[in-house]
């Protein structure tokens, strides 16, 4: 390092590693997952908590720790980082029964089970607790705080990709064993942003849910939900 000699303007130009000719475009969305707490919450707000933040809900994380990539993929909170872009295209929302009320912990709710004593209670997070979240509240897509789309319920939000089984019980009495397995999940056209909406850095956005009055869980377990916004990252080419 040559202290005698700054670089000069023209230093940073050729050696700069993106280019200034060019942007690069993926088919790349932007997701982000939070708790629903067994309890409820009157708002839900996606995007605010980056890696490295808010807390984790993604299977196999140690309890309690913040959001990695497999919660979601904001660097920052609320706005892209400098250098991207993004063209958002449609919003897709998935909803996770989960079969813990631990705070801040989302254990999956047991797809195919086996029960001693046939109840519909051994399976309440599979269908009543989807049923819920999917009818309840109002969503919002915001950029610089004002709100681009609102619309209710998040049923109108199927995500595009989703668990198929319906369900499956057999029983020969009430009193005796059962096996059985059930999901329940939000069907339907997957709701289609247009005209599309731009992002850019230093740009606020967010997406929310929001109720009435705290809606909680018939189950009495912690869910998990994940929004995706659908649509293009661009990036400055290298």
């Amino acid at each position: 390092m040559n202290f005698q000699n700054p670089p000069q303007a023209g230093d940073f130009e050729n050696y700069r590693v993106t280019s200034a000719n060019f942007s690069q475009s993926i088919l790349q969305p932007l997701y982000d997952s939070i708790l629903y707490p067994a309890a409820g919450s009157q708002l839900l707000q996606f995007f605010q908590s980056p890696q490295g933040a808010g807390v984790t809900t993604a299977l196999g994380a140690a309890v309690g720790a913040t959001k990695t990539i497999a919660d979601t993929n904001m660097q920052l909170a609320g706005t892209l980082s400098s250098g991207l872009q993004f063209l958002a295209e449609g919003i897709d929302i998935a909803f996770f029964p989960g079969s813990v009320a631990t705070a801040s912990t989302y254990t999956p709710a047991t797809v195919g089970f086996f029960n001693a004593t046939a109840s519909l209670a051994n399976i309440a997070a599979q269908f009543n607790d989807p049923n819920i979240f999917y009818q309840a509240g109002v969503v919002t897509f915001s950029v610089l705080t004002v709100p681009y789309l609102t619309d209710t319920p998040p049923l109108k939000f199927p995500p595009r990709a989703c668990f198929d089984l319906s369900a499956a019980i057999a029983s020969n009495a009430a009193a005796t064993s059962f096996i059985g397995g059930a999901v329940l999940r939000a069907g339907g056209y997957p709701n289609e942003l247009n005209p599309p909406i731009a992002l850019f850095p230093a740009t606020s956005f967010n997406v929310s849910i929001t109720y009435p009055a705290v809606v909680a869980m018939p189950s009495g377990f912690n869910g998990r939900a994940v929004v995706t916004l659908q649509g293009w990252t661009f990036r400055a080419g290298q």
